[in-house]
């Protein structure tokens, strides 16, 4: 029964690398309709890249883990940092001033 898990993992796992590829993409080129206009300096930066870069931190974790057929440490931190670095996006929209 195990043997049959890791092909199984591997489509999850490389299904969500697409999604999460075709949304950076899309994040990148069209925009994510995320406009502050007030926003200058690190803020303006934060907010222009920071949802990219979440999306992107993702299709990395997501490569990673099917290339590897399991979620791993190295998935794992990086997926941590798409939630921090996601965290900072919405801090810089809505509280930071």
């Amino acid at each position: 029964m195990s043997e049959r898990q890791p092909p199984r993992a591997r489509g999850l796992f490389g299904a969500a690398t697409a999604v999460a590829l075709v949304v950076a993409v899309v994040f990148a080129t069209i925009g994510d309709g995320v406009e502050v206009a007030e926003a200058t300096g690190l803020r303006a930066a934060v907010i222009d890249g920071g949802h990219t870069l979440v999306w992107v931190l993702l299709t990395v974790a997501f490569a990673i883990a099917t290339v590897r057929a399991r979620w791993s440490r190295l998935s794992n931190a990086i997926a941590v940092a798409a939630g921090i670095t996601y965290a900072l996006f919405l801090v810089a929209v809505f509280v930071w001033r």
